[in-house]
């Protein structure tokens, strides 16, 4: 994994991916090179993926975010899923 340095500098991009049971993740790329495969609901029990897309572009946005200000590896909360109506 590349420092947290050279991620905040990167061109950062995120793609919504197709998950388990007819829901979504997403990868972000750094440079166009993947950086995260994130299939799932993170932080969350179970292989779920995110219910509607809009929800998985919400939390990717959130993860390049965190990225862009220097937290490798990005953490995402179950208050911060709650925050941008992800889970109940």
């Amino acid at each position: 994994m590349p420092s947290a340095e050279q991620v905040s500098k990167a061109n950062l991009s995120y793609k919504v991916i197709a998950a388990e049971g007819n829901g979504y993740g997403y990868d972000v790329y750094a440079d166009g090179r993947i950086l995260i495969h994130q299939p799932t609901v993170p932080g969350q029990p179970g292989i779920s993926g995110f219910r509607k897309k809009s929800d998985s572009e919400k939390v990717a946005e959130l993860v390049i975010r965190k990225l862009k200000n220097g937290e490798v590896p990005p953490t995402v909360t179950e208050e911060e899923l709650k925050k941008l109506k992800v889970i109940d």
